[in-house]
């Protein structure tokens, strides 16, 4: 399975890389939605995308889910938020799956099976 992980804090995007390489999870981690775009633009799907919602500069993950899903619409989405919020929540369909920070490797591991499965 291949996962394309969007998340701006470099060191929690190379721990939950690492742990869930451990668990036999393909993972791809980028910085910012801009990177991720040009690896969908260039055919390199993933199964699912996992990306933080606030990202810093440029696109956010609602932008970039968005932006996947009109590409590639099997690709599963997780949005993952340290600050989650009523206004993101309503922005969610129904085929996102919304993990709080902080949360557990496993968690995500879990929600990742259960995204792709959705495909």
């Amino acid at each position: 399975m291949r996962v394309l992980l969007i998340e701006d804090d470099a060191l929690l995007r190379m721990v939950l890389s690492d742990r869930l390489a451990e668990d036999g999870i393909d993972v791809q981690g980028l910085a910012n939605a801009e990177d991720a775009l040009i690896l969908l633009g260039a055919g390199q799907v993933p199964d699912v995308l996992v990306t933080d919602i606030r990202l810093g500069g440029g696109l956010s993950g609602f932008d970039l889910a968005d932006v996947a899903r009109a590409r590639h619409p099997e690709v599963g989405v997780i949005l993952i938020s340290g600050a989650p919020s009523e206004e993101m929540r309503d922005r969610m369909q129904r085929r996102e799956i919304f993990l709080a920070k902080p949360f557990q490797p496993e968690a995500l591991a879990a929600a990742i099976r259960q995204a792709a499965a959705k495909e």
